[in-house]
């Protein structure tokens, strides 16, 4: 079949061709019968003229030819014709399978050979050279995965008649890793060698030794405390546990994952969900116990989570008592004691680990009248608690009972565990649930709009300057406010958030703590505040109490950001609301283990590739005389305790990042002037010139271009520098434009530079200020 690309080429092809004419008209006759009742204005398309000729066009006028047939159209319509077509006319409808085909006559479109389509390709590489889906799936199921995953099912037996009149029971089961064997992978990791620690040590700020540095477990007090064996290696033991919701906008299902961790690698790493410092543990089982009355669920719900517990750390009890031989990062051998240290939950998690009602601390025994005042009380004895729970399914239950705030459970997880370990003084300090979101957004706040206003904390944060980094409420924000204008109710907030940030430090000293405690007595000195306006009339609440503990916890263990549930809330999306979208939603937990394995496995055989490549060495390269000199090393000698005094202050990093392209190319001189405010940026290049570029020639003009930048950053290290963590801080310097519908503000950021090492003790001494132009 021919084609044409213009309307006319056709139509000239048609009233050439009778055969194609005749077609095209009949096909064309038969649709506008089929359409004549409607008027002729209302068709779409007329017939083109040349159709309707008897005889063939012209060639050398084809326009001359179409005027004159649109004529004798519109003289048909006129007559009453059809489109000017003469209804006497015979139509010849000839179907296309009769037409007459007349072949090429010589040789063409010959076929050479047989071959494949491109799909038909693509399909026999899936067949034979690539992997389909259970292929695939069979290989990664090969693959060495880390610990073996255990199922432990067991029967809750209920008080609740079924219809054939028997008790009613429940099975459940127990997903769980062997925590010891968590431990040695994470202890044997490589990716770790450069952060991880197996003997304590204490940091000063100089030789006097006046100022402790406390940033890691390593550098406190708990690893000191610990009476072990000569040459002992203490693995301190993270534990984090928090139901979790699964099901999305509708449905009841939960997951309860606990995880597990070390402290011998530094914060810094196992904080991060990537690096896969803190890994899962097991599954507790999610019930609601149907099985069992209202009266009695309760408690059985208690009882139920410390017998889960119980289950998976059961291999802790023997570890952390004798101890266990484990190949560490290094390739020495060393008997680890892991020993429970830290537990990282809620508040309502902290409850239910501590066996006592939500309405006491569960790290003291302070009266619920005096909470939220600084009075200081006993702490939680373990042998105290477990002598008073033992008694509380008896008949006589022991007056600790009521005293001590404690629940029904006769058997908590803990009591079995190492003499080493007080549970109690496991719970760490949650900056998160504990301060952000209970000290400040749930209090403070709300007492703070109270007393100011609503119109006022609005006012306010419109009026902050913004800073990268930091959130800017262009348009207000009612549910946070931190200053007020009386004086004692603008030192009583300013005494929490100064709380917060000085708990927040990543690495602590002995004069940080001695502000954070400094902070806390100024807020109790002028929280009266509020009651004086009647806006509370107590301060007993448990969150704010739990702020007495922070110092003592930090000497204890380390600084409080090691300690977040945010990173636990983090790993909730990995661990299990992953796999739980990734199954069918039914008998989802066995489901989700097979979806952990093959990624932990992928992970596994990713990092075994980089190892490889990175640490591609010749066994022949270790001699003798290394492995004797490692047999020699002895354990006192390697794993004891040191004294380091370290400086406070090195040196700061000096990398300044760009952007590849600059936004704002050839920029005159005179246009800084005028738009950024650069009045002196001519005397200043020159100057710069002469002192910079000796001998130059070049002399700066109003007409010089330069490519401008938005802004510069720089990543810099933490105030006291003991990690390598950065943050990165930008200085911006971009003009008042308009961009579309938006209107953009300018930025031109104040920015304090010293060359000097020890410019914190210079004060604002030869410090260059103010940034107009980045170029």
């Amino acid at each position: 079949m021919r084609t044409y690309a213009t309307r006319i080429g056709l139509n000239i092809h048609v009233s050439k061709t009778p055969t194609c004419r005749a077609v095209l008209r009949t096909r064309f006759l038969r649709q506008a019968r089929q359409d004549a009742s409607a008027p002729h204005d209302d068709l779409e398309d007329d017939p083109p003229a040349e159709w309707n000729m008897a005889e063939d066009p012209p060639d050398d006028d084809v326009a001359a030819y179409r005027d004159s047939n649109r004529a004798r159209q519109e003289d048909g319509a006129s007559r009453g014709d059809l489109h000017g077509i003469d209804p006497d006319v015979q139509i010849v409808d000839v179907p296309e399978d009769d037409l007459l085909q007349e072949e090429f006559p010589g040789l063409a479109g010959q076929a050479i050979g047989s071959g494949q389509t491109r799909f038909e390709m693509m399909r026999d590489q899936q067949r034979k050279g690539q992997l389909g889906k259970r292929e695939l799936l069979r290989k990664i199921d090969a693959l060495p995965s880390g610990p073996e995953w255990t199922c432990h099912t067991f029967v809750v037996h209920g008080d609740q008649l079924d219809y054939n009149g028997e008790k009613c029971t429940e099975e459940l089961d127990i997903w769980c890793h062997d925590p010891v064997a968590c431990v040695d992978e994470l202890l044997a990791n490589t990716l770790f060698r450069e952060h991880m620690k197996f003997a304590p040590e204490k940091l000063f700020t100089d030789d006097s030794k006046e100022d402790q540095i406390i940033n890691e477990m390593w550098t406190a007090q708990w690893c000191f405390q610990k009476t072990l064996p000569p040459g002992a290696t203490i693995a301190p033991v993270i534990l984090a546990s928090d139901k979790t919701q699964l099901s999305r906008f509708s449905g009841d299902k939960e997951a309860w994952p606990v995880y597990i961790s070390v402290c011998n690698i530094a914060k810094s790493v196992h904080r991060q969900t990537s690096k896969r410092a803190m890994i899962l543990l097991g599954y507790i089982p999610v019930t609601k116990l149907e099985c069992l009355s209202e009266a009695t669920r309760k408690d059985r719900a208690y009882r139920l989570f410390h017998y889960c517990m119980s289950y998976i750390l059961k291999p802790l009890i023997e570890a952390g008592k004798e101890g266990v031989l484990m190949t560490c990062v290094d390739n020495l051998v060393r008997r680890v004691f892991p020993i429970l240290a830290a537990y990282l939950a809620d508040y309502p998690e902290q409850c239910h680990v501590a066996c006592h009602q939500e309405n006491s601390c569960p790290i003291c025994e302070i009266a619920p009248s005096d909470r939220g005042e600084p009075v200081l009380a006993p702490s939680r004895n373990p042998t105290r608690t477990l002598k008073a729970l033992k008694t509380c399914r008896s008949s006589v239950p022991s007056p600790d009972i009521r005293r001590l705030c404690l629940r029904a459970v006769d058997k908590p997880f803990w009591e079995d565990l190492p003499q080493h370990t007080n549970i109690f003084q496991c719970f760490a300090p949650d900056l998160l649930h504990h301060l952000h979101k209970g000290v400040f957004k749930d209090h403070l706040v709300k007492w703070c709009i109270q007393l100011a206003g609503a119109e006022e904390v609005d006012r306010r944060f419109q009026a902050l300057p913004d800073h990268p980094g930091l959130r800017y409420f262009i348009k207000g924000i009612r549910p946070f406010h931190n200053g007020l204008a009386v004086n004692t109710k603008r030192w009583m907030a300013r005494a929490v958030i100064d709380f917060i940030y000085y708990a927040s430090f990543a690495s602590h000293s002995t004069e940080t703590l001695r502000r954070l405690q400094d902070a806390l007595n100024t807020f109790h000195q002028n929280k009266q505040v509020f009651t004086d306006h009647h806006i509370r009339t107590h301060f007993r609440i448990p969150k704010i109490h739990m702020m007495e503990h922070y110092v003592a916890l930090i000497r204890s263990k380390f600084s409080a950001d090691g300690f977040n549930t945010e990173l636990s809330e983090r790993l909730h999306i990995d661990c299990a609301k992953e796999g739980y979208g990734a199954s069918n939603k039914k008998n989802y937990t066995q489901q989700m283990i097979k979806y952990l394995t093959r990624h932990e496995a992928i992970d596994a055989f990713k990092s075994f590739l980089a190892w490889t490549t990175d640490h591609r060495t010749d066994t022949s390269t270790y001699s003798d005389s290394d492995s004797q000199m490692s047999d020699d090393i002895s354990d006192n000698e390697s794993d004891r305790p040191a004294d380091i005094a370290i400086p406070l202050l090195s040196s700061h990093s000096t990398k300044w990042q760009l952007a590849k392209e600059p936004p704002y190319p050839h920029v005159s001189l005179q246009f800084l002037q005028d738009k950024h405010g650069a009045v002196d940026i001519v005397p200043a290049l020159t100057t710069y010139l002469a002192t910079k570029v000796p001998g130059s020639r070049v002399t700066p003009s109003n007409y010089d271009l330069v490519d401008v930048y938005a802004k510069i950053s720089r990543f810099l290290l933490s105030p006291q520098r003991l990690t390598d963590e950065t943050q990165k801080d930008s200085i911006r310097a971009t003009p008042f434009r308009h961009e579309r519908k938006q209107v953009i503000l300018q930025h031109f950021d104040t920015a304090l530079v010293h060359d000097d090492l020890e410019a914190e003790d210079v004060g604002l001494k030869d410090w260059f200020l103010g940034v107009n132009i980045v170029y």
